[in-house]
């Protein structure tokens, strides 16, 4: 099973199975020459096309990651573009439309990772505040969070159908919003949250259609039913 993940989810194997397979045959047209002393094999010329799959993160129509056989960026801080200055108002649903573009050339299966957690100004992100005060709106338009898999800090999804070449998906998620009950956290002096940062990252990935639980199972370890064209969390 161990080499059935690294087959499923790394191309590089893909890659050297077909150089591999090329080297026998010019190995088997060398010793045609060894046997036949009069005659010169002809130049051998071959284009080799494998399969990708290729997949990028849109934050309200604008691709902020990639990820694929061809390497890139898998993971985005997202952009939060109608912030202004830097301060976020409380309470306040700014638009934040988060999805999924296969820009591969075969159909997918696709999951979103979304991290969110406060900072200091320049510094390490602080453990001991509550990332639930951050709030993404979900939409659920074909989109399914992992409850067993999801925490106040971290939020799996998964997109049930099958996402084909050249297809994207309905946002995830349609706003973004810092609940006004942070204000409810204070000392006598000040307000705990007041002057840090929030922070809001989303991380993408896909994997083949092609036996789609077995696969499923194996790369991102967890159940689910289905087939080639749609699945469902178990």
């Amino acid at each position: 099973m161990k080499g059935f993940k690294k087959f499923i989810s790394r191309p590089v194997v893909i890659v050297l199975l077909l150089v591999m397979a090329v080297g026998l045959l010019l190995g088997t047209g060398v010793e045609g020459t060894r046997a036949v002393l009069n005659q010169e094999s002809s130049p051998f010329h071959a284009n080799v096309e494998v399969a990708s799959i290729d997949v990028a993160l849109l934050e309200n129509g604008s691709q902020i990651a990639n990820n694929g056989y061809n390497g890139g960026n898998p993971s985005g801080e997202l952009k939060l573009s109608e912030i202004v200055d830097g301060k976020a108002k409380l309470g306040y649903k700014y638009p934040e439309q988060i999805a999924v573009q296969n820009t591969g050339s075969i159909p997918q299966f696709v999951r979103v990772t979304i991290l969110k957690y406060w900072k200091e100004k320049g510094s390490n992100k602080r453990i001991d505040l509550d990332p639930s005060y951050i709030v993404l709106e979900e939409t659920k338009d074909g989109w399914q969070k992992d409850a067993n898999a999801s925490t106040s800090e971290r939020e799996v999804f998964y997109y049930l159908p099958v996402l084909e070449p050249g297809q994207t998906t309905p946002a995830l998620s349609s706003t973004l919003s810092i609940s006004p009950e942070v204000l409810n956290e204070k000392t006598e002096e000040n307000y705990t949250y007041d002057d840090l940062e929030f922070h809001l990252e989303a991380k993408v990935d896909a994997i083949q259609n092609h036996h789609a639980p077995d696969a499923i199972k194996s790369v991102w370890g967890i159940s689910v039913s289905g087939d080639e064209n749609h699945i469902s969390l178990n």
